[in-house]
């Protein structure tokens, strides 16, 4: 079966769990995001940092994402 989420495809922020990391995050999201929080260099140093999409929030830190904040549909 086909996946319906990902790049141009359907995208379900509820799929994305805590401890996923942010190349998963992209797999079920998209890179269609605005980083409105960074501490550290870029993320890459495994700082913390917030990626904001249309349909909510995911919060990332040095174990993946800590927490998804949906936003009211």
């Amino acid at each position: 079966m086909p996946s319906l989420t990902g790049p141009g495809k359907l995208r379900d922020i509820t799929q994305v769990r805590k401890g996923m990391s942010a190349n998963e995050v992209r797999r079920v999201m998209g890179s269609n995001y605005k980083t409105v929080y960074e501490e550290g260099i870029q993320g890459m140093d495994g700082g913390n940092y917030i990626w904001d999409y249309p349909e909510g929030r995911v919060y990332m830190g040095m174990d993946g994402v800590t927490r998804v904040v949906p936003y009211q549909q």
